[in-house]
């Protein structure tokens, strides 16, 4: 079983990012900025482990306590517990870049594997509607033997999917901040299992 991740706006709030950091260590180019691109680029070998995020309530559009986990364009944030639990499972999966938040030492987990690259995206069963939309996702899962996240360009890498061990860790471990849906074409919090 696959599914996807997102954010538990309701009570958590979003992950922010320094945007004046991330310029001077990426430029302006929103090419290579990993805070407005999604796109599965490599950043470790430019990374600063100085780089500060936070966590903003949006005026009160999302909730105010502080998650393990925040989902970001695909990328995940994971605190030092969280990081923990779902290294050794994702840790082929991906690179990891240290952060700093105000609560301590915490992890940005940068996906890199891409069903494209598995031959693993169904393309007879994705559908986006008439404004481009995503409406549906699927995927051959016997291609994603030996991954447990993953991305596709068919939704532009905006969001995460993971196999079932990922959901069950984060459910045993009560980690914070997410929910997962089955339903990889619905809309965040539309098709939730509830938040974790």
């Amino acid at each position: 079983m696959l599914y996807s991740i997102h954010n538990d706006r309701k009570h958590y709030a979003a992950l922010a990012f320094d945007w004046k950091q991330i310029v001077a260590l990426f430029g302006d180019s929103m090419e290579t900025r990993i805070d407005v691109n999604p796109a599965p680029n490599r950043y470790a070998a430019i990374w600063n482990p100085e780089i500060t995020v936070s966590f903003d309530h949006c005026g009160g559009l999302t909730g105010s306590q502080i998650p393990d986990i925040a989902e970001y364009q695909g990328r995940l944030f994971l605190n030092a517990k969280a990081y923990g639990i779902l290294h050794p499972l994702l840790e082929s999966d991906g690179e990891w870049l240290p952060v700093t938040t105000e609560q301590g030492q915490g992890y940005l987990f940068n996906p890199l594997r891409l069903a494209e690259d598995s031959n693993a995206l169904d393309e007879s069963l994705c559908v986006r509607n008439e404004w481009d939309d995503v409406e549906n996702v699927a995927f051959h899962e016997q291609q994603l033997a030996g991954i447990q996240a993953f991305r596709t360009a068919f939704d532009d890498y905006a969001t995460l999917y993971c196999k079932e061990a990922i959901k069950n860790a984060i459910e045993a471990n009560q980690l914070s901040g997410i929910h997962t849906t089955a339903s990889l074409g619905q809309p965040a919090g539309l098709a939730s299992n509830g938040p974790h």
